[in-house]
């Protein structure tokens, strides 16, 4: 039996000029397609006989769209589940992939354009201009907030790191101690 794949792409932030050219590419060259509501109509148009699945991804019908991409994929076909923005940031990329793993089918996420570069890009907002640390907190329904800070190569985590969370909190292996966070050094 020969699997196909799944490619959860992000369409970026409602632009359809934003897809990233792997995204876009992939989009042209896939057996099938499941959109999510929110994906730029111009890009569903471009495949629209590829369409299987096209509607809000409420809980229930997500669950039933990935397991038809799942099943579209094990009949050896490559499938594109097309989500706005980027499927990493609340996307359900990870939930897809997982999903599609436990039933042995190659999955992969191709991220897309997110909202905040491309609003930033648009208003000309200069995000982390000067050197000055990027802080992108995610919410959640319950748990602590993860956290994701840019930074320069040379700067001083452990005073961000304090403004955050309170003096005398340092980071260990990657993350103030007892809160989830991922910190990137950016080389200038």
């Amino acid at each position: 039996m020969v699997l196909g794949k799944i490619y959860v792409v992000g369409a970026g932030p409602g632009d359809p000029e934003l897809i990233t050219l792997r995204g876009f590419f992939l989009l042209l060259s896939a057996d099938a397609v499941i959109a999510g509501s929110l994906v730029p109509e111009e890009l569903v148009d471009l495949v629209r006989e590829k369409v299987v699945y096209r509607e809000r991804l409420t809980k229930e019908r997500h669950e039933e769209a990935v397991a038809t991409a799942i099943r579209l994929a094990k009949e050896g076909k490559t499938v594109v589940v097309l989500k706005n923005g980027d499927p990493v940031l609340y996307g359900r990329g990870f939930e897809i992939c997982e999903e599609a793993n436990r039933e042995g089918v190659p999955c992969e996420i191709v991220p897309g354009v997110t909202s905040l570069t491309a609003a930033a890009a648009k208003y000309k907002i200069p995000i982390g201009r000067g050197g000055r640390p990027i802080l992108l907190k995610t919410g959640r329904s319950s748990g602590d907030p993860d956290v994701v800070i840019f930074m320069p190569e040379n700067g001083a985590e452990g005073l961000v790191v304090e403004d955050l969370y309170g003096p005398g909190e340092r980071i260990y292996q990657g993350k103030p101690r007892g809160r989830p966070a991922i910190v990137f050094q950016i080389k200038g």
